[in-house]
C-alpha cells in the first residue's frame, strides 16, 4: 500500500485556497459590475429629480412677490418639495438635499444637490454595503437684467404709462396717437402722446447725438439698434424737425412704415430725457406730412431699472411678464 505523498497534499491545499480566493475575486468583480450598473441607473434618476427641483425653485423665485429674502425662501421650499415628492427628503434614509441660491443683478441661480444611498448586494460581501450617489443641477431665472438689444429708435415719455398698455390676449386694444414735436427746442417728448427719434448716442462723444434722418433710417433698416443699450445710459433725441421721410415710404428707403403691425422694444424717458425703462410697442399705423403721427399701443409697462429686452434670446428676458428659466447645469 502506497502512502500519500505529503508534497501532493500540500499542492492540493494550495489549489483549494487559490480556488476560494478566485471565487471571492469573481464574486467581487460581478458584484461591482452589477451594483455599479444599478448605481448608475440611480444616478440618472437622481439627476432627473435634481433638474426638476432646480427648475421648480427658479420658477418659484420668479412667481413670488416680495423682497429677495422672501423669493429665495419660496425657491428653496419649492425645490425641496419636488425632491420630496420624488423620494428624496433631507435626512430620511440617508438622503441629503442641498439647495443653494445665488442672486446677482442680472439673474438668480438655484442649485440643487442630491445624495442618495445605493444599497449594494454583491459589493456588500466586500465590505461595501452602500455607496453614496450624488448629483447637482442648476437652473437660472433671468429676472432683473438691465440691457437691451434691438431697440427701435423711438423715444416715448413715461407719462404714457400705464394708460397706453394693452393686453392683446384679451383683445380690444385701441391704438393711441403719438405725434412728433414741432420745430424748436422741445426735442424730448414732453407728454403722454408725443414721441421723437434717437440715434442711441449712449456713452458716445459729445457730438454723437447730432444724427440726422439717414442715421435713424439705418437703425430702422437694420431692424433695431445693433448694440446693447442699458437703462442707465444717456441717450438723446434727434433735433426737433420734420423727419417725415422716416415715416413714409420714400423711393424704397427704409422707413417706419415697413414695420407696421410689428412689436418692438423702445426706450422710455423722463421730461429731461433720462431713460427710465424699456417697453414693447405695437406699431399699428403711421402718417407722414402734415400730421407726422404714429398709432399704436404698448404691450408692457416699463420698469424704472433692471429691465431687459433681448430678441436674440440667451439669458435675457422680455418686459412682458415672460421670463427666462434655463437649466444651465
Amino acid at each position: 500500500m502506497r502512502r500519500p505523498d505529503p508534497a501532493r497534499r500540500g499542492e492540493r491545499g494550495q489549489i483549494l485556497i487559490l480556488f476560494v480566493l478566485a471565487i471571492f475575486v469573481i464574486v467581487g468583480v460581478i458584484g461591482l459590475v452589477l451594483d455599479g450598473g444599478a448605481a448608475y441607473a440611480q444616478r440618472r434618476e437622481e439627476q432627473a429629480v435634481a433638474d426638476l427641483a432646480s427648475v421648480a425653485g427658479a420658477t418659484a423665485f420668479l412667481n413670488t412677490s416680495g423682497d429677495t429674502f422672501t423669493k429665495n425662501a419660496a425657491a428653496d421650499a419649492a425645490a425641496r418639495s419636488i425632491a420630496t415628492q420624488n423620494g428624496y427628503t433631507h435626512g430620511v434614509n440617508g438622503a441629503v438635499v442641498e439647495v443653494a441660491i445665488a442672486n446677482s443683478s442680472t439673474a438668480t441661480n438655484v442649485e440643487v444637490g442630491l445624495t442618495g444611498k445605493h444599497r449594494n448586494n454583491f459589493a456588500a460581501i466586500l465590505g461595501m454595503p452602500t455607496w453614496d450617489v450624488s448629483v447637482t443641477a442648476t437652473a437660472r431665472s433671468s429676472d432683473t437684467p438691465n440691457g437691451a438689444i434691438g431697440l427701435m429708435p423711438l423715444l416715448f415719455n413715461a407719462k404714457a404709462f400705464p394708460k397706453a398698455v394693452c393686453d392683446e390676449e384679451n383683445g380690444g386694444c385701441t391704438p393711441e396717437i403719438y405725434q412728433l414735436p414741432g420745430n424748436g427746442n422741445e426735442d424730448v417728448p414732453q407728454d403722454a402722446t408725443s414721441f421723437n427719434w434717437t440715434v442711441f448716442c449712449a456713452n458716445g462723444s459729445p457730438n454723437a447725438c447730432n444724427g440726422n434722418s439717414d442715421d435713424v433710417r439705418d437703425i430702422i433698416g437694420g431692424g433695431g439698434n445693433a448694440t446693447t443699450v442699458f437703462v442707465n445710459d444717456d441717450i438723446g433725441p434727434l433735433n426737433a424737425g420734420t423727419h417725415t421721410t422716416l415715416l413714409e415710404k420714400n423711393n424704397g428707403q427704409p422707413s417706419l412704415a415697413d414695420h407696421i403691425g410689428e412689436a418692438f422694444p423702445v426706450p422710455i424717458v423722463t421730461d429731461d430725457g433720462n431713460m427710465v425703462g424699456l417697453a414693447y410697442f405695437r406699431l399699428v399705423d403711421v402718417e407722414g406730412a402734415p400730421k407726422k403721427i404714429i398709432r399704436g399701443y404698448f404691450l408692457s409697462g416699463y420698469n424704472g431699472k433692471d429691465l431687459v429686452v433681448s430678441p436674440t434670446g440667451g439669458d435675457a428676458v422680455l418686459p412682458t411678464g415672460t421670463f427666462s428659466i434655463k437649466l444651465i447645469n
